[in-house]
């Protein structure tokens, strides 16, 4: 079962369910937990990459973690051996794949009913952003109405930024616990000499099929600025271009993580124009490489962003802004290297060690609770 059949079946399905009953215990915490993770999508995204990393170190640290899906094995993704990945067959029913655990983490408003449905130990949810949060009105009312009822049905939340919190108490009136994201430093990291190559390299991240990163608008930038300046241009994208043919074989397409680093390291100048983000994880990676960030106000990125210091920002749907703001780096080397260095320090803040601790008291905690067993009058 793919996600668009996942969700087909979700906006389906009208079932009365509530919020889901726990109540606390007075056992005494646990040092090792069972953690189940389910995903509805293991393939390359930032947030299957936040998830798997999440599962990896916490399994390194002893933890038992499942992860179950309907999806393949994430083999882009280098998984801890220990990591029991359960693949449920399409025609299976995925509630029975989920074992008894400390705690159950639904990772997409897909999956929510599932977990709640098993009772297999209280249910934190992990959201990550996506057009229900940041685009709520350009969902059908169907759809609005089942990502509603099911964003009210786990005991707990948590979210990746500030800004994701808000968007759930404004839209669904649901409180969350915030953890920021964190970057993989054997990989990502800052180079050791600075770049003084003969082009200005540019690199953006994102898929033309992806509407809300816009990057059809950066690269129509960058055509008007290669008849000015020399230019390199990085696109890494998850799927091949079919409408920017020029930039076509520019692409840099689904590459390995350690490649995506070698890349950002050999950057100038790195564009988000996104309309939002719940986090902004490529804005990070880019900063810690040593790259200076041009980007849009995406909400996600105010936790670590400060216009003019770390980054320059840009207004939505403003090419003439975007590309004064490119020339302003390229022609004025200071500025880029003083972006450049403010983004490396901030971006050293955000590390797993930190991130890890934060997501094992906040799973502890929450491990302290027992679901109670609904009857028929409550479902």
């Amino acid at each position: 079962m793919d996600i668009n059949e996942w969700e087909k079946l979700e906006l389906e399905v009208n079932e009365k369910l509530k919020l889901q009953k726990v109540e606390k215990t007075e056992e005494k915490e646990k040092d090792k937990l069972e953690i189940t993770y389910i995903m509805v999508w293991t393939k390359v995204c930032g947030g299957s990459k936040i998830i798997l990393e999440y599962a990896n170190r916490l399994a390194q640290k002893g933890h038992k973690i499942n992860i179950v899906t309907y999806d393949e094995y994430p083999s882009w993704y280098e998984l801890y051996d220990k990591i029991n990945f359960v693949r449920v067959p399409d025609n299976e029913d995925i509630e029975k794949y989920i074992p008894y655990s400390d705690v159950v983490v639904p990772t997409s408003w897909k999956c929510i009913r599932k977990a709640i449905k098993a009772n297999k130990g209280p249910v934190s949810f992990f959201e990550q952003g996506g057009s229900h949060l940041f685009e709520i009105d350009k969902l059908n009312e169907t759809k609005r109405k089942v990502v509603y009822d099911r964003i009210q049905l786990p005991a707990f939340i948590y979210t990746v930024s500030r800004y994701s919190a808000d968007k759930l108490r404004e839209i669904y009136g649901r409180d969350s616990s915030v953890i920021y994201n964190a970057l993989e430093n054997s990989i990502f990291f800052p180079r050791k000499e600075q770049r003084n190559g003969e082009k200005i390299s540019i690199t953006i991240v994102g898929s033309e099929d992806f509407k809300f990163k816009n990057v059809g608008e950066i690269l129509e930038v960058i055509r008007e600025l290669e008849q000015n300046y020399p230019i390199k241009l990085n696109w890494i994208t998850q799927t091949e271009p079919k409408k920017y043919i020029e930039e076509r074989k520019k692409a840099i397409i689904n590459p390995e993580q350690n490649v995506i680093g070698d890349i950002l390291r050999d950057t100038d100048i790195y564009i988000c124009n996104s309309e939002y983000e719940s986090f902004g994880l490529p804005t990070l990676e880019a900063m810690t490489c040593g790259a200076a960030v041009i980007t849009t106000d995406t909400g996600g990125m105010r936790d670590f962003v400060v216009d003019g210091e770390n980054a320059l920002v840009i207004n939505h749907h403003d090419k003439k802004d975007m590309k004064s703001k490119i020339e302003n780096l390229i022609n004025h080397r200071d500025l880029m290297n003083r972006i450049a260095h403010n983004g490396m320090v901030t971006a050293s803040k955000f590390n797993w060690d930190n991130t890890i601790i934060q997501m094992e008291k906040y799973f502890r905690k929450i491990a302290k609770y027992k679901t109670v067993i609904m009857s028929e009058n409550d479902s």
